[in-house]
């Protein structure tokens, strides 16, 4: 049950995020700032340092207001970064309080960090499967990639150890790896 959440909650911000804003200048009003208010959702959803359920955000022509409860000032400053980094977003206005007694809710803090960690693990395997299907010294449509709290597991044939050695390489590159089990099988 959990996995479906997280796979309607992954197909839900990766139509957010790739939906094309067509003609993005000619949104006007409530419309664009229900758009940028999504997108600025989204980023501090998929941010594993802060917990969104603590932090609401409103926008209201451009202007992004945060309020809520954050643990430090760290993560005050960092939710204001996110937000001054949504293309569209003409000025933050941080709100957020800074608590010392700042308590998590330990079950929403964790499912934040699943869904999180699901949507990095996603789209690790998919990015990392298109590089290997586009890298022209590979067979990749041999080679299995799975990804489980950032660690990478290779698996299929190859033809030859450079082979081998160039599909494990590039998953060790690749951006929120963590670790790369290799599995691969050399068939000469």
């Amino acid at each position: 049950m959990n996995f479906k959440k997280n796979a309607l909650a992954v197909l839900t911000v990766t139509t957010l995020m790739t939906t094309p804003v067509m003609a993005n200048n000619a949104w006007q009003g409530e419309a664009k700032d229900a758009w940028l208010d999504g997108k600025l959702e989204t980023a501090l959803l998929l941010n594993t340092q802060l917990n969104n359920f603590k932090i609401d955000t409103d926008i209201n022509n451009g202007v992004a207001v945060l309020s809520g409860q954050v643990k430090n000032q760290t993560q005050k400053d960092l939710a204001g970064e996110i937000a001054q980094n949504i293309d569209g977003i003409t000025e933050v206005k941080n709100n957020l309080t800074v608590d010392a007694n700042y308590q998590t809710d330990e079950a929403a803090d964790r499912d934040n960090k699943s869904f999180s960690r699901a949507w990095h693990d996603m789209t690790v395997t998919a990015g990392l499967k298109m590089e290997l299907a586009a890298h022209d010294e590979l067979e990749a449509s041999e080679i299995n990639v799975s990804t489980d709290n950032g660690v990478v597991t290779l698996k299929g044939k190859v033809k030859n150890a450079t082979e081998k050695d160039l599909a494990v390489e590039m998953a060790k590159g690749y951006d929120k790896v963590v670790d790369v089990r290799d599995e691969l099988v050399v068939t000469n």
